[in-house]
């Protein structure tokens, strides 16, 4: 409980700056300097490993579903999402392999089997490595800037993608210029936002973490 008052008073927190602030947009100069800078730390990060916690807004409900866990990511594609509260649940993207486990099952899938949900993993690694960006043809990309934050919004292009999402909002801090939030808006109104806190980067991570026996 404690945990979880202090994520969501840094959201809270971290709200009021980006208000106070006032996000704008950049020009083309400026775009460039930022996508280096995010694709110069993105090169280095070899791996990550951080606290989220994850609000899901559903709007036909008016309610919001609030979980908590850990996120792993190793180079070059191992991926771990771990959900702790309120349920259990683990997310493994691992060499084009997706495995999810529940209290009841395990299931295994091959995303090359998939289309849309190759689509899918490959935002989910490319927000957290933070190369979505630079010369991705899948989305058209918009920059903004305050004194601390940077958010890029990116617009599906592709007819799959634009069925599910109407845009997706990333935001980095320039402390770092890691990941700080990835928020997913879905056609229907509910959106997604997830955001990451302790990161550890380059912390030795064992490959036993993304598999699931």
């Amino acid at each position: 409980m404690k945990l979880r008052s202090i994520l969501l008073l840094n959201m809270f927190l971290l709200s009021l700056v980006v208000s106070a602030q006032s996000l704008k947009p950049v020009n083309e100069a400026r775009k460039g300097e930022i996508i280096s800078q995010i694709s110069a730390v993105s090169k280095v990060t070899a791996s990550l490993e951080c606290k989220f916690i994850q609000k899901k807004n559903i709007s036909v409900l008016s309610e919001t579903v609030v979980s908590e866990g850990m996120m792993y990511f190793k180079k070059e594609n191992n991926l771990r999402w771990q959900y702790s509260k309120p349920y259990s649940y683990i997310f493994i993207l691992s060499s084009g392999k997706v495995t999810i486990k529940n209290e009841n099952r395990t299931d295994r899938f091959d995303t090359n089997s998939n289309k849309m949900f190759r689509e899918i993993s490959e935002i989910m690694i490319g927000g957290v490595r933070g190369d979505v960006l630079a010369g991705n043809k899948k989305f058209t990309a918009q920059y903004f800037e305050s004194g601390s934050l940077v958010m890029v919004k990116l617009f599906p292009r592709s007819k799959e993608l634009k069925q599910l999402f109407s845009q997706i909002n990333l935001t980095f801090g320039k402390n770092n210029w890691l990941v700080y939030s990835i928020e997913m808006v879905e056609q229907g109104g509910d959106n997604t936002l997830i955001t990451f806190t302790e990161k550890n980067v380059n912390k030795k991570i064992p490959d036993d973490i993304f598999r699931i026996n």
